[in-house]
């Protein structure tokens, strides 16, 4: 890590825990919901319940207590980082392995002032990992929530991980929220993208029917689409007829360092995106996008030098089954929803 990377953290820590208290809801006019693709943020105790035992202790990921404490505290410093004064508001994550990293997240790091609470469902999914959210109930009520599941009825060995959707109110507003990881591109392109084109699908069928009762609800979808905003499956969000007019955000990077979320031999890509339904855009609700985008939280903590295809690239947890010791390959994303005083 640079030196500015750590003055940076060590500034924005210290005033996460010198902060003023939050602000009463009726007070609130901003914010702010983020997405991280963790990156095997698994804990180091058996799992028995799947197959994948390579971070099980003696797996072939050396996986310890050690790195296990390690990661956590690199997860709080995103989620510190990112939140500034008051917190983040309510932020998804992926590639966990089960709601306790989560609590050890929330309750075991300096995380535990802002009192977030969470909602966490089993996926089915073959490495055992899931999605989930953490919230601060002063932001943000849940008043439901569901893992949609991502099934293929031609093939029933198919498993990948839930989309998680709640539904609460966001500063007194309601906002509809999905959590999406969809089926990554490991098997190669084009043999996979017909199950992100399936997921795709299933999230869209959703998002009808609660645009079939209320055709102005706030709905924003984020997570990691292992697709870019041309690809196929978001295309087919988009471009889809009937239901709610879903609109992909604009991503700018926030330091001028990363020009995607993700980058893989040179080439940076967007699978970490944000899409939202017409009312968040056009101001007719009572919440809307600030400035109509969201962010690549790219700080320069997060990046190290790519050394074999030039500039930048994601600091990650693991390359390959070596230990690496950084954050995660993917790199965080946000967007701040601001309640309009009508």
């Amino acid at each position: 890590m640079t030196m500015r990377g750590i003055a940076f953290i060590g500034f924005l820590i210290s005033t996460q825990l010198l902060s003023p208290p939050v602000k009463a809801q009726n007070q609130m006019t901003n914010a702010r919901l983020a997405f991280y693709n963790a990156e095997n943020f698994f804990d180091p105790y058996p799992d028995t319940t799947v197959n994948y035992t390579e971070f099980n202790p003696g797996g072939n990921h050396h996986w310890t207590m050690f790195r296990y404490q390690n990661k956590l505290q690199h997860i709080f410093k995103v989620v510190a980082a990112l939140g500034e004064w008051n917190g983040i508001a309510v932020m998804g994550f992926s590639e966990i392995e089960n709601r306790k990293v989560l609590e050890d997240l929330t309750n075991s790091t300096p995380l535990q002032k802002f009192h977030y609470k969470i909602i966490h469902f089993d996926s089915p999914d073959n490495r055992g990992i899931d999605v989930g959210i953490i919230y601060q109930p002063s932001y943000f009520q849940p008043l439901f929530s569901q893992a949609i599941r991502v099934s293929d009825q031609k093939d029933s060995l198919f498993r990948t991980r839930d989309i998680l959707y709640v539904k609460g109110l966001l500063m007194g507003d309601t906002l509809n929220i999905f959590i999406n990881h969809w089926p990554s591109r490991y098997s190669g392109l084009l043999q996979s993208q017909p199950k992100r084109l399936l997921a795709a699908r299933i999230l869209k069928k959703n998002i009808d029917s609660i645009c079939k009762k209320n055709p102005g609800a706030s709905i924003l979808v984020l997570g990691d689409m292992n697709e870019n905003p041309q690809d196929p499956a978001i295309q087919t969000l988009i471009q889809a007829h009937g239901g709610c007019k879903l609109h992909a955000l604009l991503a700018h990077s926030l330091y001028g360092w990363a020009k995607g979320s993700i980058k893989s031999k040179g080439r940076w890509s967007l699978f970490d995106q944000m899409l939202v339904s017409s009312p968040l855009l056009n101001n007719t609700g009572n919440l809307s996008v600030q400035n109509k985008s969201f962010h690549i939280f790219d700080a320069p903590f997060l990046l190290e030098k790519d050394k074999k295809y030039m500039g930048l690239k994601a600091n990650r947890s693991f390359v390959g089954f070596k230990y690496h010791g950084g954050f995660s390959d993917h790199l965080p994303v946000f967007v701040d929803l601001i309640k309009q005083n009508k």
